[in-house]
C-alpha cells in the first residue's frame, strides 16, 4: 500500500539530507506529521527523514535511531515562535521523542525506543 501524506510532497524527501522518498516512511508516522502540521498552522520544511543503516553507519551513528524505521523527521526551525508551535502540536498529536537543534526539530514516534523524552543536540 502506498504511503500518502496530505502536507507532504514527494520533491520534500528528495530534498532532504540524504534524499530519500515518501515511500520510505511509515503511514502512522506521516499522519502524525499532517495533523501536528495542521494544528501548528505553519508549513513543516523537512530537513533530514528516512536514512538507511549504511548512511548512518557512514556518519558515524549506530544505525539504529527512528530515522532508518522511517519513524522520524527533523523539521526545520529557526525562530523561538515556530518552534514553540511544532513542538506543542507535535506533544498534542502524541509524538512522545522530540530532540531539539537550534536549527531543527527532530519528531518520531518510535515505538522500540525509549519515549516520553526531549533531547538537545
Amino acid at each position: 500500500m502506498a504511503i500518502t501524506a496530505r502536507y507532504f510532497k514527494e520533491a520534500e524527501f528528495n530534498r532532504c539530507t540524504p534524499s530519500c522518498s515518501l515511500q520510505d516512511m511509515q503511514q502512522s508516522t506521516m499522519d502524525m506529521l499532517d495533523i501536528a502540521r495542521e494544528v501548528a498552522g505553519i508549513p513543516f520544511v523537512l530537513n533530514s527523514a528516512f536514512r538507511s543503516v549504511e548512511y548512518e553507519r557512514m556518519m558515524g551513528r549506530a544505525g539504529t535511531s527512528a530515522h532508518v524505521q522511517g519513524r522520524a523527521a527533523d523539521i526545520l526551525c529557526r525562530s523561538d515562535a515556530n518552534r514553540w508551535k511544532i513542538m506543542e502540536a507535535a506533544i498534542k498529536v502524541g509524538f512522545k521523542r522530540i530532540g531539539i537543534d537550534k536549527n531543527f526539530l527532530h519528531l518520531d514516534n518510535s515505538a522500540s525506543h525509549t519515549n516520553c523524552v526531549i533531547w538537545f543536540y
